[in-house]
């Protein structure tokens, strides 16, 4: 394929970050048949994002520009970045590090930044906020992960003229099919579990209240939450250790995953804000209905299936605790088939179409 026909990848957020953008960029990378050239990590171009303290260093100094160029400092006189080719940014975070053209494309989770402020720091929203003003004024190619993503951004920016929209959502991860799942050492009861990150964004503290509120303590159940930290866990960890029969992880492996999803008795997400809300269609893949956010993205992932709950009430969240655990067998069975009978936006086939079709937008 010749040079001009290639489209290069900043994928700087493989430097630092795990969650779900992490693995929908490695599966686009992994992905054979596509039209993509070099890989950047901020400056660096490689197979391979930097590791150990150069990773480190890199990821400051990306930090460093990226916040000059969009709250003021000293590295914000450094130069942006010029790409022969087009560029795809797989978060609009590095759009600031790098010159952006109507030829480039922004993949976005999310614009939850910009429309729910006080769920961020005042700095993140600010740089967010610059980010997405320069991304509606440039009119590059954005996809995003969501219908929803995809509205919220129509809403801010409703004079936007981008080259191109398109919604992809994200596959479902096959590496958490181990062939050997393994128990989490002291859950054996019925069990509620949430997965997710630990903090405001996901509720936690609600969704804690509403377990204690649900009474489902006193029959025996257990409610399971495991997450990397983000702003708020400490509130999160202050009530679950205050909770009965509320039980916290640090860490657990993919082994450990696989089998909290198959030997839960529910999933529970009543998340205030998502781009797309992976550990949802994962729940659902392994057999679990779930409990989420009414007209919410998770909503829109989870399908007719799901239990509904406002996220801002307590009772609402706890009621439908209450109604997951102790859901009739033939009930469960037709919402389980309901949800997963929409699974299949979220196969490989359909992540590998959409993105060749989008990344053949690009090259016209």
């Amino acid at each position: 394929m010749k040079p001009s026909r290639l489209i290069d990848v900043d994928f700087s957020l493989a430097i630092y970050n795990r969650t779900g953008k992490y693995f929908i960029g490695r599966d686009l990378l992994e992905t054979s048949g596509l039209p993509l050239g070099d890989v950047y990590y901020w400056r660096v171009r490689g197979q391979q994002p930097p590791r150990g303290i150069a990773g480190r260093i890199l990821g400051k100094l990306q930090h460093l520009q990226i916040k000059g160029k969009t709250s003021g400092g000293l590295m914000g006189a450094l130069p942006r970045r010029r790409s022969d080719r087009p560029l795809l940014h797989l978060d609009p975070h590095t759009v600031p590090t790098a010159v952006l053209r109507r030829s480039d494309a922004i993949l976005c989770h999310d614009v939850g930044p910009v429309t729910h402020p006080a769920l961020f720091d005042a700095s993140v929203a600010k740089m967010y906020r610059k980010i997405y003003d320069e991304i509606a004024r440039i009119g590059p190619h954005v996809i995003f992960v969501s219908q929803a993503s995809q509205r919220a951004f129509e809403k801010l920016y409703p004079k936007a003229k981008l080259a191109s929209s398109r919604v992809i959502y994200p596959p479902l991860r096959a590496d958490l099919e181990p062939e050997a799942p393994e128990p989490v050492d002291g859950i054996d009861a019925p069990f509620l579990l949430t997965v997710g990150s630990i903090g405001d964004r996901k509720n936690q503290v609600r969704s804690i209240a509403a377990f204690a509120k649900s009474g489902l303590g006193e029959e025996g159940f257990r409610y399971v939450l495991c997450g990397g930290r983000e702003p708020g866990a400490e509130e999160v960890e202050k009530l679950a250790r205050e909770t009965a029969n509320v039980v916290l992880l640090d860490y657990v492996s993919d082994r450990q995953l696989a089998w909290l999803y198959s030997n839960a008795q529910g999933f529970v997400l009543a998340s205030l804000l998502e781009g797309f809300g992976m550990p949802v269609s994962e729940a659902i893949a392994r057999g679990q209905v779930a409990l989420v956010s009414e007209n919410s993205v998770l909503q829109e992932v989870a399908g007719d299936g799901a239990i509904l709950v406002d996220p801002l009430d307590i009772g609402s969240i706890a009621d439908g605790m209450r109604a997951l655990a102790h859901l009739p067998i033939e009930e469960r069975k037709e919402r389980l088939s309901v949800s997963q009978g929409s699974l299949h936006r979220f196969s490989m086939a359909a992540f590998r179409d959409g993105w060749a079709n989008a990344l053949k937008a690009m090259l016209r």
